[in-house]
């Protein structure tokens, strides 16, 4: 890729000359419509000049039947690539697709429609493909420009995040299995959409199923289907499974940790032959599916444990992206705010505004919830606040309690950051115990679950004593 902008840097007309040099019509417009750049191809198609056709709306071009319909009006109005049979004024007919290029929220940037004679498409269907294919790299080199600018310098501030963002673009030019770990709240099934999204199976379904929302008598039909009769209460049409929901795409298992061991072998089953038997079926089925797997569990040491089967952890853990906490990427917390802040404001028509003492407790809170906790914060401050500026009143309770001073204690001062991170979330855990006098009450109180919070009190090995169903702390051991 490097090698490519260095050649499109040094020869500008270089791109232009490329999609001149293709044997079909190419036309491009912005995110309105308006014609920004046809080639001569199009020019001959439409029998008319590139200036009288750029700048003008392809609306305007289709009511006065310069072609009929417009693919570029169609996909931009379904948000979706749109294909058709396209007739221009002369009286030709075309196979004409229309391309939507979006940046990174999803926001469409621009449109891209190539045409090509229908007899020539019938004569020879693989030289559109290659032509699609072709025009597939151009978008995707255009998305990758465009996000390349606004993902790394204008809003991941940290560097754990900056990393993460670009392990996921790698991830997403290929086709191989990929594991995504974090905490609850970090974001990870948007990761497992960006990399659906920039990788080649976009055009295809994105399926998401919560393993730990579904029961364990119902997950293996949800996700294989199962023929008619098979069971009790089955269907008598029987039930599509998730599996081939998702036939050409991408699949996410969220909460991947949840599988009971006995589908645990049978995702290994398809992960390794990309077959699979739907329940009552004797012949199993193919499927052209991507498998992303996501968890906030520690799987390796559920593997030690026996809850989660070795060889599935390892055929997974091939691309493994570890999405940071919110904590870990402080500098992130003030581009995610105001992003949020701006988005709710206009979902909501507000002004709001966020005073400065705001952000520096925003800066200093343990963020338990992670990304998530930040969005439903913004949006309830939004829309509860009373006055315009949004001051420190109207923070919850628990976020001001958990403020945190770093008036740190002399052995603190000359400590690293992640040092005192986690001399802070000791003291918390310790401080939350003390007042809750039980470890389920605590975490609800720190805004995480059960286990994880047992999990730290092994990992700062804080002794606990419990007598008569509440839990003290009885010391703390460094």
């Amino acid at each position: 890729m490097e090698k490519l902008l260095d050649l499109f840097h040094h020869n500008p007309d270089l791109f232009t000359d490329i999609l001149e040099s293709i044997n079909d019509a190419i036309y491009i417009t912005d995110q309105e419509g308006t014609t920004l750049w046809i080639n001569t191809v199009s020019e001959s198609m439409f029998r008319l000049s590139k200036h009288e056709i750029i700048g003008r709306n392809v609306k305007d071009l289709e009511k006065e039947g310069v072609f009929k319909p417009s693919v570029i009006r169609k996909a931009l109005k379904a948000g979706k690539n749109v294909s058709a049979v396209q007739e221009v004024a002369v009286g030709r007919r075309y196979i004409a697709t229309g391309h939507l290029v979006k940046d990174k929220n999803e926001k469409i940037i621009a449109a891209v429609a190539h045409c090509r004679d229908i007899t020539e498409v019938v004569k020879n269907t693989t030289k559109l493909q290659e032509i699609e294919e072709l025009l597939e790299k151009y978008s995707t080199y255009i998305r990758k420009l465009t996000n390349n600018k606004v993902k790394y310098n204008n809003f991941w501030k940290s560097d754990s995040r900056v990393v993460t963002e670009k392990f996921i673009g790698k991830i997403a030019e290929v086709d191989t299995t990929a594991l995504i770990v974090g905490e609850t709240g970090t974001g990870k099934s948007l990761m497992a959409k960006k990399i659906h999204m920039f990788s080649k199976r976009k055009s295809r379904p994105f399926v998401e199923i919560n393993c730990a929302s579904i029961p364990e008598s119902l997950m293996e039909s949800e996700l294989f289907g199962y023929e008619k009769g098979s069971f009790t209460g089955a269907t008598s049409k029987g039930k599509a499974g998730l599996i081939q929901s998702a036939e050409g795409g991408t699949l996410l298992l969220d909460e991947v940790g949840e599988l009971p061991l006995q589908l645990q072998a049978k995702i290994l089953h398809f992960l390794q032959s990309k077959t699979y038997f739907p329940i009552g079926a004797r012949v199993p089925q193919k499927a052209d599916v991507r498998i992303i797997a996501a968890t906030n569990r520690d799987l390796e040491s559920m593997v030690s444990e026996g809850t989660f089967r070795s060889d599935l952890f390892y055929r997974m853990n091939v691309l493994t992206v570890k999405i940071p906490a919110l904590r870990e990427s402080r500098e992130d917390i003030e581009s995610l705010t105001k992003y949020y802040l701006n988005l709710f404001n206009n979902t909501h028509h507000k002004r709001k505004r966020i005073a400065d003492g705001v952000f520096k407790i925003f800066l200093q809170y343990s963020w338990p919830g992670n990304i998530r906790e930040l969005e439903n914060l913004i949006e309830r401050l939004v829309i509860l606040s009373e006055e315009e500026v949004i001051e420190e009143k109207d923070l919850p309770q628990k976020m001001v309690k958990q403020n945190i001073h770093f008036d740190v204690s002399n052995h603190l001062r000359n400590a690293t950051m992640p040092e005192i991170l986690e001399e802070t979330e000791r003291k918390m855990i310790i401080d939350a115990l003390e007042k809750e006098k039980s470890t389920r009450k605590a975490a609800k109180f720190l805004g995480v679950t059960q286990s994880l919070l047992m999990r730290r009190i092994r990992k700062y090995n804080i002794q606990l004593v419990v007598e008569e169903s509440k839990t003290f702390v009885k010391q703390e051991v460094k």
